[in-house]
């Protein structure tokens, strides 16, 4: 037992003072221990998203998070819900669909953007968390009129592979942009499909930038000439 300085109640013995209490740290929620990897990932996108680097991230050991995560695709997979959870845009009520679809895509695109590790193991096929914003995309073309299944699975496939698939392609990197990788590609073309294509070449550089607004329009479009067919081709 351990004893203050101060004089106990009687005077002339000192006052016990307990022990601190020891006992076993709080354990990590699954919550937390994807929280700390999203935040992580956004921090330093290049961190390799490995079971010991997640467990570095919430200073725990690599086995104990095998106590939330079945493996690897499964903490990928909570992850990825964690980082697209939020980038639902907020809009009016009586918002067209089309220009709230394409505002969903271009917070989708922009939050891939940032975290491209996440991307590339999505289109890796280690989840097909790509389809967990289906139910948001549904409604909003629910609340459009449309209610054939096979239409609305169309719709939400096409709005959500151009975005990932965009996102996919920005993740890989921009290389095959680079004039000098075009030109080559142009050398290995016969001469009349060269001259067909060289006069275009200089136009894709500005792709860069503003590609995917280009993609979200072509999107709207395709969709509003989907929407408007005729039902019975189903």
């Amino acid at each position: 037992m351990a004893y203050s300085k101060a004089m106990g109640p009687g005077g002339d013995q000192p006052a016990a003072v307990a022990p601190p209490r020891r006992g076993r740290p709080a354990r990590l929620s699954r919550e937390q221990i994807v929280e700390a990897v999203a935040e992580m990932l956004l921090r330093d996108p290049s961190t390799p998203l490995t079971v010991a680097r997640a467990a570095d991230a919430v200073g725990a050991k690599p086995m104990s998070l095998y106590r939330h995560f079945r493996d690897r695709d499964d903490l990928v997979a909570a992850v990825a819900r964690r980082l697209f959870a939020g980038t639902r845009p907020e809009v009016d009520e009586g918002t067209p669909w089309q220009l709230e679809v394409g505002l969903w895509m271009v917070a989708v695109y922009r939050q891939a953007r940032r975290v491209p590790q996440i991307v590339q193991l999505l289109a890796g096929g280690e989840s097909a968390e790509w389809l967990g914003d289906s139910a948001y995309l549904v409604r909003l073309f629910e609340r459009a009129g449309v209610r054939d299944e096979a239409v609305l699975a169309e719709a939400v496939y096409w709005v959500a592979t151009n975005t990932m698939g965009q996102a996919m392609i920005h993740a890989a990197g921009q290389g095959h942009l680079r004039p000098d990788r075009l030109s080559a590609s142009l050398a290995r073309l016969d001469e009349e499909d060269a001259a067909r294509t060289a006069r275009l070449v200089p136009r894709f550089d500005g792709f860069r930038d503003d590609g995917f607004d280009i993609v979200v329009r072509l999107t709207v479009v395709g969709l509003e000439r989907l929407l408007a067919e005729p039902r019975d081709r189903y």
